[in-house]
């Protein structure tokens, strides 16, 4: 028998016409499922031209396994240029970049996969899929070039009746979830396109029966986590104590008039008028944006006044009990023999380091500090500083701060009549296990994003930074508020709801109850297990496939 008379893709995936039509249809059906078109259902589909174009070459004599890398790398680079092109409002660089890393880390986990299909089987080879995809989504959570962003499991940001288990799971159970439909689904396909070339009765009746079985599956796969999830997200009741909250959303132009230094006493007038507005005498705590404190805010040097923060807290005096906690660009003085190597010259044998900080104020308290952790490639952070340090001329300019920013290890949860919120600083509510980190460690009982999204202009960027947010109440069973400078500023409950939110580039606030959770859920307190034990899985069944690849050449000599 010819070997690809074994192919279920021969007459389909067998030119190079053929082939480009299927991975640019993979590629547009990862964007399709993306917020803000949420057509999250292609998600399970759209592996499946893929892998019939990985399976013809695979049984294609002599073909190599270049192929595989090229055509999957066109496929990919379709999905994130389209997902995440708006990147490069802010900057052109940070969007090649983001958008080629992305398209190699992709590109990487398939290629490994066909390898070790080659070299291992095709069973194996499938359990290598999902291991080593989620293993590349752990990474690119955890290395220094991070731009988690178009995670799979991030795709069910705006469907959250159907990932209620994400409090056991978080987002990788989503990318489990849609890597075995997808399997699933490539299988019965295949089989039933290897049934049409069969003459034998016999071989017909077994590959019909294998598709059935494999669609059968599928259909289980899909149905009971969605009607578990359903059925969780119809019946959740609220957790915990209700207290009375404020967003502010000032909605100043970050390419014009937020860092222009003769409207700044302008801005704070905005905003404290907007505050006044907003609360009530049951109003617990306010949230201002991120780098919403437009002057630079020194916390320790000597003689040095702060005469925006001591606005605020001569404002917050006149009332009964709030506190606020606002963004702002925050200096660090260190003596020039003790500062961190990224730290800028002072003068005077001194030197600063530079933060993106959430402030914490409170009548007749000390102003409260936590510095960003999970910092932006290319505009707050340098990656690997000794390898790639020579690219710092190259930094964007995004206002504030730029260039390598100081961050904080340990999270904050700022509290206040029984809130203990945790200030997460604009791209850290991407990171899932990074967030349970104020929850678990710090008790945070609410989450309150502070960020600017104006930088990227009205397109799909913000829409899906604010729908991200979604997934983080789910996961760790708290209210999240939202407080964007442009928009959109928003409420959302435990189960993944928006229950108030703004318009876009608009001057609004929003005030509103929100419950304060203290229980712990699954995921909260172990994080990302599941992409930690794939990444050593894909790793393991990667080193085996290697090793019988070697043995095989040994014995052949």
């Amino acid at each position: 028998m010819h070997p690809k008379e074994n192919s279920s893709s021969f007459w389909l995936a067998g030119t190079k016409a053929a082939k480009l039509v299927y991975v640019l249809l993979s590629g547009l059906l990862f964007w399709l499922a993306f917020p803000p078109y949420d057509q999250v259902y292609l998600l399970f589909l759209a592996f499946v031209p893929l892998l019939l174009m990985e399976d013809d070459l695979y049984y294609t004599p002599g073909h190599g396994s270049r192929g595989v890398w090229w055509w999957s790398s066109l496929a990919f680079l379709t999905f994130n240029t389209l997902a995440t092109w708006w990147v490069k409002n802010a900057a052109l660089i940070g969007a090649v970049a983001g958008i080629v890393a992305n398209t190699l880390l992709m590109a990487t986990a398939f290629y490994l996969f066909h390898v070790v299909k080659k070299r291992s089987g095709e069973r194996t080879a499938l359990i290598a899929l999902v291991s080593l995809w989620m293993g590349m989504e752990y990474l690119n959570l955890n290395w220094d070039l991070d731009f988690p962003w178009l995670i799979l499991g991030n795709a069910f940001a705006n469907t959250p009746a159907l990932v209620q288990w994400y409090s056991y799971t978080g987002v990788f159970g989503g990318s489990l979830w849609v890597l075995v439909l997808n399997i699933l689904l490539f299988q019965g396909i295949k089989n039933l396109l290897l049934r049409q070339q069969q003459h034998d009765a016999d071989e017909r009746k077994m590959l019909g029966w294998r598709a059935f079985r494999s669609l059968f599956r599928a259909s289980i796969l899909f149905l009971v986590p969605g009607i578990w999830s359903y059925s969780v997200y119809s019946n959740y009741q609220p957790q915990g104590v209700t207290a009375e909250v404020a967003v502010i959303q000032p909605n100043y132009d970050p390419y014009g008039a937020k860092f222009n230094e003769s409207l700044f006493q302008n801005q704070l007038d905005t905003l404290l008028e907007l505050t006044d507005r907003a609360m009530t005498p049951a109003t617990r705590m306010v949230f201002w944006p991120e780098t919403s404190i437009p002057e630079f805010i020194w916390l320790n040097r000597s003689g040095q006044s702060n005469w925006q923060a001591d606005q605020i807290q001569h404002f917050l005096s006149n009332y009964e009990g709030p506190s606020l906690v606002a963004g702002a660009s925050a200096l660090t003085v260190y003596p020039e023999e003790e500062a961190p190597e990224f730290s800028r010259n002072l003068g005077n044998g001194q030197k600063y380091v530079s933060h993106n900080s959430a402030l914490f104020f409170k009548a007749g308290q000390p102003m409260g500090v936590y510095h960003k952790s999970m910092l932006v490639i290319g505009v707050e952070k340098m990656p690997y500083p000794k390898l790639l340090g020579f690219l710092n001329s190259l930094s964007v300019d995004l206002g504030g701060m730029t260039g390598q920013l100081g961050k904080q290890a340990e999270r904050e949860a700022f509290q206040n009549g029984g809130i203990k919120a945790a200030p997460v600083i604009c791209y850290e509510s991407i990171f899932g296990d990074f967030v349970t980190g104020y929850v678990r460690n710090k008790g945070a009982n609410l989450l309150a994003v502070i960020t600017n999204d104006g930088w990227w202009g009205d397109t799909d960027g913000y829409r899906q930074h604010m729908s991200y947010a979604r997934l983080r109440a789910i996961e760790n069973r708290r209210d999240v508020v939202r407080s964007a400078n442009t928009g959109i500023s928003c409420f959302i409950n435990q189960r993944g709801d928006v229950v108030q939110r703004t318009g876009w580039w608009e001057q609004s606030s929003l005030t509103g109850k929100v419950h304060l959770n203290e229980k712990i859920t699954f995921y909260s307190q172990y994080g990302d297990y599941l992409g930690r034990t794939a990444a050593f899985l894909g790793v393991l069944l990667y080193l085996i496939a290697f090793s019988k690849s070697r043995s095989a050449k040994r014995l052949k000599a």
